[in-house]
């Protein structure tokens, strides 16, 4: 049986924050229990193995000169590799086998031709900039506001901090374990170049067609105006990011693009809430409770993992039923042993 242990950890990622924002006990037992049900996600397996070929493709030809054709086979070696003795479970119904997402591959670069796309690698020192990590500390030196606001209610963690002042000025949360900040993390596929600026780029997989309003989607998604946020505080002027949809059919593959641009404003208002969160999690850590939300987070996407263990008057047994692997945001596949 897993013992339960709860870690809350040092960083932060738009995963994370966005399943804060839709159930905190959900957050709680996901990402500060580490728990997720026996065996790999074949969705996170699936994407991680695609955005490593077309790590592994970029590579060969940017950095080491050699044709698509030779980037493909290497890249297939390393799908290969990186897919392993993955089995996908007989009742999981999805496109995204061995087979259809190596096709995916194929065909984005057969749609997205390294030399001839209009988005290119964005080069430092000679090098392109190939799967993008950071992980920033979430501190007063780069908060959003002027004069702060302090959101946090009185508790134990306020001890010693008795001046009005000075507590105006923990604009962002300490971690309540260590002491340091917050650090928000992340990682996207690659930074770009389109129309002689920077840009943010990445990949989304998909076991469908591309729908009406894909493109919309993105217009105020967190993850990716984080993602732009992230690199103008490493220097990096990108103020917009390019999403590619694959959609992974069983007789075809299907393509999209979409290029959106976020404004300071949208940058300030996202890192606002994001730092008001900030203070919801640690609020909640220190009262050792974190809430339910029983409305329709409880019923997306079929049904939370966790809805059995919320049904129960004694959830502990349910929780101990699986395992933990603990979600880390700087790697292609988050929650890999």
């Amino acid at each position: 049986m897993t013992t339960l242990t709860p870690i809350l950890p040092t960083y932060i990622d738009s995963t994370m924050i966005s399943c804060f924002r839709s159930c905190p006990r959900k957050f709680y037992n996901e990402f500060i229990l580490g728990l997720r049900p026996p065996g790999l996600s074949i969705d996170l397996h699936a994407g991680g193995a695609f955005a490593h070929c077309l790590e592994v493709v970029r590579r060969e030809v940017f950095v080491n000169g050699r044709s698509l054709a030779d980037a493909l086979l290497r890249a297939n070696a390393a799908f290969e590799i990186y897919w392993g003795d993955f089995v996908i479970p007989e009742h999981k119904k999805t496109t995204k086998r061995p087979d259809r997402v190596w096709a995916a591959v194929e065909s984005y670069f057969a749609t997205y031709t390294p030399h001839t796309d209009h988005i290119q690698p964005y080069m430092v020192d000679g090098k392109p900039t190939l799967e993008f990590t950071f992980a920033i500390p979430l501190e007063p030196a780069i908060g959003p506001s002027k004069t702060p606001k302090y959101y946090g209610r009185p508790n134990s963690f306020e001890e010693g901090i008795n001046d009005e002042a000075v507590r105006a000025q923990l604009n962002w949360p300490l971690h309540p374990t260590t002491g340091d900040p917050f650090m928000f993390a992340g990682r996207f596929d690659m930074l770009g170049e389109y129309l002689g600026m920077p840009i943010v780029c990445d990949d989304k997989t998909q076991g469908t067609g591309i729908y009406s309003g894909w493109t919309e989607k993105w217009d105020l998604r967190g993850q990716f105006i984080g993602y732009t946020w992230a690199a103008k505080q490493l220097g990096i002027e990108a103020d917009s990011c390019a999403v590619r949809g694959v959609g992974i059919l069983i007789n075809s593959i299907a393509h999209a693009e979409a290029i959106k641009p976020y404004s300071d404003d949208l940058r300030a208002r996202w890192l606002e809430q994001l730092r008001r969160d900030l203070w919801r999690i640690t609020t909640m850590w220190h009262e050792g409770y974190f809430d339910y939300n029983f409305a329709e987070s409880c019923t997306d996407y079929g049904s939370c993992i966790f809805s059995t263990a919320c049904q129960s008057n004694d959830p502990d047994p349910w929780l101990k039923n699986m395992e933990v692997r603990r979600w880390n945001p700087t790697k292609s596949d988050p929650v890999a042993a």
